[in-house]
C-alpha cells in the first residue's frame, strides 16, 4: 500500500503514532483516500480530534475539499457535531463560506445542533434558519407516532424540535470506524438524511456502501 494512502488509513483508524510514522515516511498529509476524502476529513468526521491537529501542523489544507461531496473538514465536523475537532480547525481560520456539492456550508450543518453552534457563533456566523435547513435538505420533520422514532439519539434531533414537532440530522458524535452504514453513505455521497426513519428501508433495497478506506 502507498505511503500516501496509509495516511488516510491510519486517520480512520485513530491512530495517531502510525499517523506521525506514515509522515515520516513521505506520506503526502493532502493525498486523497481511495473514496475521495482526505486524511484531515477523515480525522475530522470520526472525531480524532489529536490526528487533525496533527496533520494541520504538519500542513494539510484546511479548505481542501472532499471529491464528490466537496466537503471541507469542517462540513464533516460539523455533520458529526464534534466540538473538539470544530475547535483545532477554528484556530488555523477555515473558509466557512465554502459550499458543498447541494450549495450547503458547514454553518448551516451547524445551525441544526446546540451543542456545536457556540463555536460558530464566537466567529460571528448567522444562524441558518429553520425553513432554509428544510430545504437544503439538513433536516427533516418525522413523525411521533413512527415507531422508529425511539430509536433516533437525542443528539440526532435539531435545536428547534418541540413535543409534536421533531426534526432529525443524522449528526451524533462517533469514534473510530464504523459499520454504521448511514453516516459512511453520507460522507460519501452528501445525502445527511441517510438513515431517517422513511429512508431506512430504501436503504436496505440499495445494499451497501463501499468501505474501501478502512481496508488494510
Amino acid at each position: 500500500m502507498a505511503a500516501s494512502m496509509s495516511v488516510a488509513n491510519a486517520a480512520a483508524n485513530g491512530d495517531l503514532t502510525y499517523a506521525r510514522q506514515c509522515i515520516e515516511n513521505g506520506g503526502k498529509v493532502n493525498e486523497y483516500s481511495r473514496d475521495g476524502m482526505t486524511p484531515l476529513a477523515v480525522a475530522s468526521f470520526w472525531g480524532y480530534a489529536d490526528i487533525a491537529e496533527f496533520l494541520l501542523e504538519v500542513g494539510a489544507n484546511i479548505n481542501l475539499c472532499n471529491k464528490g461531496t466537496q466537503w471541507t473538514p469542517l462540513h464533516c465536523a460539523a455533520f458529526q457535531g464534534h466540538g473538539k475537532v470544530i475547535m483545532k480547525l477554528m484556530d488555523h481560520n477555515p473558509d466557512m463560506t465554502l459550499k458543498d456539492s447541494q450549495g450547503r456550508t458547514a454553518i448551516d450543518f451547524a445551525s441544526a445542533l446546540d451543542s456545536i453552534w457556540p463555536f460558530f457563533a464566537a466567529a460571528g456566523c448567522r444562524r441558518t434558519m429553520k425553513s432554509e435547513l428544510i430545504q437544503m435538505d439538513i433536516v427533516k420533520k418525522v413523525s411521533q407516532d413512527d415507531p422508529s422514532i425511539a430509536v433516533i439519539p437525542r443528539s440526532d434531533f435539531a435545536h428547534f424540535s418541540r413535543p409534536g414537532s421533531a426534526y432529525v440530522m443524522r449528526s451524533q458524535p462517533m469514534n473510530g470506524p464504523s459499520t454504521d452504514k448511514y453516516k459512511i453513505e453520507a460522507a460519501q455521497t452528501g445525502d445527511v438524511l441517510a438513515g431517517t426513519p422513511d429512508e431506512m428501508n430504501q436503504w436496505d433495497r440499495r445494499g451497501n456502501p463501499s468501505l474501501s478506506m478502512w481496508r488494510s
